[in-house]
């Protein structure tokens, strides 16, 4: 059973977020505006997002740890004509030459770390003093409230594809509300005419309230510039928001006295 974006998961990735709303390229494209400079996508995969903001003019590079979903956006690229700087690693652990003007991690990829303190450690140590990192989580409030069985399949998405095949995934979860992480089985199947391909996943995602996240970003050494609620800036944050976009900025040397912050 595969624990990272391999077959069937990384085939069918852009296939189902494409059904989920969301302004996170928006978004991207204008803090990039505001704040021009080299910046990195942490979790690129397909070039989802990282390859419209190239052809907006941005400079980004991508960082992904799944080598099937990288090479899927080196296809995607060359078929747009684009040239991205990609690179192949983990997000706690990937090191720069060169220190960016913003980190962008969209798309929740900051709960799938296994140690969010070093990861947001190492957030720091890629950017320029001063540089932003921009990021989005979300509490898993129908797991945690019930409305979905826990330790049982149920369906989770499903669709056709333009082709006429069929995809669908099913999920089952377990809850460690101590340690606030969200434990998922996912179960994928592709469907065309009599064949049938099929491949699973575990996937763990730790989740955050508004005050543990914002301690978390002020002990690593950022200052949060802004945070929202729910893709919805008339909406400030609190401890009742399901999805949080914060803005932070990497503090200077000489303002971060605290050892723990380096």
């Amino acid at each position: 059973m595969s624990s990272h974006y391999t077959s069937l998961e990384a085939e069918l990735h852009d296939v189902f977020w494409s059904s989920e709303e969301s302004p996170e390229f928006e978004w991207l494209d204008s803090l990039l505006k505001n704040h021009p400079g080299r910046a990195l996508e942490i979790g690129c995969g397909s070039g989802r997002l990282l390859l419209p903001l190239i052809k907006n003019g941005h400079t980004i590079e991508g960082l992904e740890s799944s080598s099937e979903m990288l090479e899927m956006c080196r296809i995607s690229a060359q078929e747009q004509e684009l040239s991205p700087t990609l690179h192949l690693g983990d997000m706690t652990s990937f090191a720069a030459l060169n220190p960016y003007h913003c980190v962008l991690v969209p798309a929740f990829t900051f709960q799938l770390s296994d140690d969010p303190i070093a990861t947001l450690k190492n957030f720091k140590k890629l950017l320029i003093p001063g540089g932003l990192l921009y990021l989005t989580v979300f509490i898993p409030y129908a797991e945690i409230d019930g409305e979905l069985p826990e330790n049982e399949w149920y369906p989770d998405h499903e669709l056709t594809l333009p082709d006429g095949r069929h995809a669908s995934i099913r999920t089952k979860h377990q809850l460690d509300r101590r340690k606030r992480l969200l434990k998922r089985e996912h179960h994928y199947q592709l469907t065309d005419g009599e064949e049938i391909r099929e491949h699973r996943s575990k996937q763990s995602i730790r989740w955050f309230s508004a005050h543990q996240l914002a301690k978390l970003i002020a002990d690593v050494g950022f200052i949060v510039e802004t945070a929202v609620a729910d893709f919805d800036e008339q909406l400030a944050v609190d401890e009742d928001s399901q999805i949080i976009t914060l803005v932070a900025r990497k503090k200077s040397t000489s303002a971060t006295a605290n050892p723990r912050s380096e």
